[in-house]
């Protein structure tokens, strides 16, 4: 197949990217080019992949600084780039949440659409006018978010089992990774390291124009018990995450899907996360970690993770999140379009 990917120009398309967009269609490049597809990416020009890349901005990094209304300009530039070359291409796969519909329609070579970010109030209206294109889902709580939409498939997140590889034995703290911040509930992680007495690292960062960290945060910070080592690589993401007791995932948000909860799962190390958006379509509760509701339930969790078999955790992470099933679902989707 000869499929197009379109994404956003603002940050480097790469399995290593820390950011979820841009890791996630870097992996489905990879995986798809290494399958024997023709596979071509319209992205910043630095994006490292197997695919073509094609841009219309040399790198991301010349957008640092950037206006909104700079960098939207680029993202239409380089989607126009993409659909005025539609005609060679069986398939475009766009990782916009709106641009590429205002683009799809005037080309006959059918759009697949994947909505990574949740949909703010006002994009919403502008959205719903394109209801009828076709939408890939992550998970069945985004289709209950946005039930208006045409969703024509549902595909789990995948990733790469080989390089989040599996450790029998994990140690004795609890992890927080990701963006600091107050709808991923770190404090709730703080105050359940707190009340079970069990070192917690905290992974990401946060947004300098909050006030989240200095107020919530921050002072909590001792070294000791709440250690904060910054934003994490990938080398040490997959250390941390090997090593750890057990992932806290105490997100407050409708979460589409929550990438970091099968990368813990695939190092064997069990999630621990608050009932919200797809996490009890990720998490088997008392097989592969547990869903809670409260504080109080989630430190009572980190008491019996030892319950947990990692093993199991791992399983789990292979059978229903590797890149090669998540490439061979979108390979289904994208042939029933062509045919």
């Amino acid at each position: 197949m000869k499929i197009a990917q379109l994404c956003s120009v603002y940050r480097r398309v790469s399995e290593e990217s820390p950011y979820g967009v841009h890791n996630f269609v870097g992996n489905l490049c990879n995986s798809l080019v290494k399958k024997g597809h023709e596979v071509e990416l319209f992205s910043a020009g630095d994006a490292e992949t197997l695919a073509k890349v094609h841009a219309t901005v040399p790198t991301h990094a010349a957008l640092r600084g950037a206006s909104e209304g700079e960098i939207l300009r680029e993202n239409l530039a380089t989607t126009s780039l993409c659909f005025s070359q539609a005609t060679k291409f069986d398939i475009i796969h766009d990782h916009f949440s709106l641009i590429g519909c205002f683009f799809s329609p005037l080309v006959a070579t059918t759009t697949l659409h994947s909505v990574h970010i949740p949909v703010s109030p006002e994009i919403l209206p502008h959205l719903l006018k394109f209801k009828k294109e076709k939408f890939i889902s992550f998970s069945h709580a985004q289709r209950e978010q946005l039930p208006m939409l045409n969703w024509v498939a549902n595909i789990y997140h995948g990733i790469d089992t080989k390089i989040y590889a599996f450790s029998e034995t994990g140690g004795d703290y609890l992890l927080y990774l990701g963006r600091i911040t107050k709808d991923k509930g770190v404090h709730h992680a703080i105050a359940v390291a707190k009340a079970t007495n069990t070192p917690l690292v905290i992974a990401g960062i946060s947004n300098p124009e909050e006030t989240y960290w200095s107020n919530e945060i921050e002072p909590h910070i001792d070294g000791q018990l709440i250690r904060y080592i910054g934003r994490a690589d990938l080398t040490q993401k997959i250390d941390l995450m090997q090593n750890a007791k057990a992932l806290l995932f105490p997100t407050l948000a409708k979460e589409t899907f929550g990438l970091v909860m099968i990368e813990a799962m695939s190092c064997g190390t069990p999630v621990i996360a608050f009932d919200n958006g797809a996490v009890s379509e990720v998490v088997q509760d008392g097989e592969t970690g547990y869903i809670v509701k409260t504080e109080k339930q989630m430190a009572a969790a980190v008491k019996k993770i030892g319950k947990i078999s990692r093993r199991a955790t791992r399983d789990r992470a292979e059978k229903l999140f590797s890149i090669e099933k998540m490439t061979k679902g979108y390979e289904r989707v994208y042939q029933r379009y062509i045919k």
